[in-house]
């Protein structure tokens, strides 16, 4: 069974999450709008991830939009260029605005060359799409995000199974969804709500615009310090229990 609160799903937990019936999931990755689901070691099911999440949502935009599946084939295809959905649809979309490119196009010789040599690199790269840091780009494929990519590499020579850093980025992801939903409930509840509420003055669209652009960098720069803070704890949490000869904690300082 999947887990949806790793992140892992399997094709009914992604419907429920989705709305999109199973049929549908199936329809959609026959078309080559929707990656298709990994295995993980030590089980024979296929799983879904939330970057599949993402896409079927991303579709499912689209369509309410009256785009084809055809027509969505092509945008997603646009997208996998490093374009921003803003850009691609040509609309003006603010309060979704993405954050900049920090994407690299490079051919398959160039990934598999990037990947350890020890990986079965046609599975590896299977997963990398399916947690969404690569992208299928015609003959080419991009890294979504080059710098946490060399850093899983780096992690990965270090000695850490490319599995289990998949299954965190995965949890990861899952998990800044649940945070990010959060923040836009607030500003949903107490900035959105009222400006719907009083007719949605067109005087007041840009102040709504530039106070969620606020709330985003408040979301991104709190969650960013407080990882940092939290890394250096629980590093000195497992340095004092690990290390032999690691300093004890300072006079009148609790240990960990």
């Amino acid at each position: 069974m999947g887990d949806p609160a790793s992140g892992w799903m399997t094709i009914e937990n992604l419907s429920i999450r989705s709305g999109v019936t199973t049929r549908n999931i199936r329809a959609y990755q026959s078309r080559g709008l929707l990656p298709p689901p990994v295995s993980r070691p030590g089980t024979r099911a296929a799983f879904y991830t939330p970057e599949h999440l993402a896409k079927l949502r991303l579709v499912s935009r689209l369509q309410d939009r009256g785009f084809s599946l055809a027509g969505i084939a092509d945008l997603l295809a646009a997208l996998a260029t490093g374009k921003s959905i803003e850009q691609v649809l040509g609309i003006e979309s603010a309060l979704i605005a993405s954050e900049d490119d920090q994407s690299r196009l490079v051919s398959e010789s160039e990934l598999r060359a990037l990947l350890p040599a020890a990986l079965d690199r046609d599975e590896a790269i299977k997963r990398l799409i399916a947690v969404g840091l690569v992208d299928r780009h015609e003959r080419k494929y991009r890294i979504r995000h080059e710098r946490v990519f060399q850093l899983g590499v780096e992690a990965t020579n270090a000695g850490i199974p490319l599995d289990a850093l998949l299954d965190e980025f995965v949890r990861l992801r899952s998990d800044l969804h649940d945070i990010a939903l959060r923040f836009v409930a607030l500003f949903a509840g107490h900035v959105l709500r009222p400006f719907v509420e009083a007719g949605m003055p067109k005087k007041d669209v840009e102040l709504i615009v530039e106070r969620m652009k606020h709330l985003r960098q408040l979301a991104v720069e709190a969650s960013d310090a407080l990882m940092r803070q939290a890394i250096a704890d629980e590093i000195e949490t497992v340095a004092r229990a690990t290390l032999p000869n690691y300093p004890a904690a300072p006079p009148g300082r609790p240990a960990k």
